[in-house]
């Protein structure tokens, strides 16, 4: 048998192991207490990227007497050994929040699964996550590995960031009183456009349409066609943007200024129309009205629903009522700005996480 066979028969995960041994690095921890943030995003998606700022910026106001380190995702399997060698009792493990759990994206579920079976003495706190799930065999399968590998850690504490979502989880982990279930806004809502280095503008002009082409598109292309005349007949300058910008092991300085950007340019316009997550997130942050489109599963109708009903900036419309969008569109661009101080929520919305954090 040559080498190219033996390649091509080899499971995925042998080969992923083999890998990282052979190209483990050393990370030296400081001395003092630690809060870890796994799978920390050093990719394009400037949502996820949000979260990884989020999430170490809440970490760092909370925990003042720990060190905040953050682990890219593309490190994760290169140093988890390194770190595991040198963990203590007393160190928290936090993995990021986010969109990820679940099947659509196997590749995260299996290093969060990993970082959760690798420090079985240490609190593991998953930050707000949305669970997808359907009834096909390969989601069945996705859900099984969950409750397996979850429910063997004795002091695990995973946060939805929608009820949903934490209604999923209640019903997967029903039988084991291990795994802790909580529910709390996305983290990215906990910070500020302040606080993630926003740019202020003199003055507002045109507005950006922030519409995915993924497989998580909801609308069709009758449906594009009546949102992209809408915001033509409003006379003012239309803008296409989107929330990734491409690039993989991102150094932490060019994602903080990929977030930045993106926020200053929210900042810079008078709407924002979008059916993106955290297109809607950013632009709350940044103070510019927005009109909200559905994607195609419930994180964003629900995160509308839990926490942003009645924001006085925010407009989520149905896909059956987009005929009336311009109604919505005119009503948004009279509505003024907010402030880069303020968050979209308040912040004793997370005191069940603040708790699980700060309670060891």
């Amino acid at each position: 048998m040559n080498i190219a066979t033996i390649k091509r028969l080899t499971p995925l995960k042998i080969k992923q192991s083999v890998s990282a041994y052979i190209s483990a690095k050393n990370l030296t921890l400081p001395s003092c207490k630690r809060c870890l943030v796994f799978l920390a995003a050093d990719y394009g998606n400037i949502g996820d990227i949000g979260i990884s700022a989020a999430q170490k910026l809440y970490l760092e106001d909370l925990l003042t007497d720990y060190e905040v380190i953050s682990i890219p995702i593309s490190q994760t399997r290169l140093v988890l050994s390194s770190i595991k060698k040198q963990i203590k009792a007393g160190d928290i493990v936090t993995i990021i929040g986010g969109g990820n759990m679940g099947g659509t994206y196997p590749d995260i579920e299996e290093l969060r699964q990993l970082v959760i079976k690798s420090f079985p003495s240490n609190r593991i706190v998953c930050f707000p996550q949305t669970l997808d799930w359907d009834d096909s065999a390969k989601s069945k399968r996705a859900l099984k590995a969950i409750v397996k590998n979850y429910a063997k850690h004795p002091d695990i504490h995973v946060f939805a960031r929608e009820s949903i979502t934490e209604k999923k989880l209640v019903e997967l982990f029903k039988r084991y009183n291990n795994v802790n279930i909580g529910l709390v806004p996305d983290i990215v809502m906990s910070a500020t456009a302040e606080s993630l280095k926003t740019r202020d503008c003199s003055e507002p002009l045109g507005i950006l349409r922030c519409l995915r082409d993924d497989k998580e598109v909801a609308l069709s292309s009758a449906q594009y066609t009546i949102v992209d005349k809408a915001l033509n007949d409003t006379g003012y300058k239309i803008e296409k943007t989107d929330t990734h910008a491409g690039g993989s092991q991102l150094d932490e300085k060019y994602c903080a200024k990929l977030l930045a950007d993106k926020l200053s340019q929210f900042r810079a316009a008078k709407l924002v129309v979008t059916d993106r997550l955290h297109g809607m997130i950013l632009c709350l942050l940044s103070g510019t009205p927005c009109l909200v489109l559905p994607n195609s599963n419930h994180k964003i109708r629900q995160t509308h629903l839990d926490w942003l009903h009645n924001h006085p900036r925010l407009i989520f419309l149905e896909l059956d009522q987009i005929d009336s969008i311009d109604e919505s569109i005119n009503k948004l661009l009279s509505v003024p700005q907010g402030a880069l101080n303020e968050s979209p929520v308040d912040i004793n919305a997370y005191n069940d996480l603040k708790k699980v954090l700060t309670h060891i």
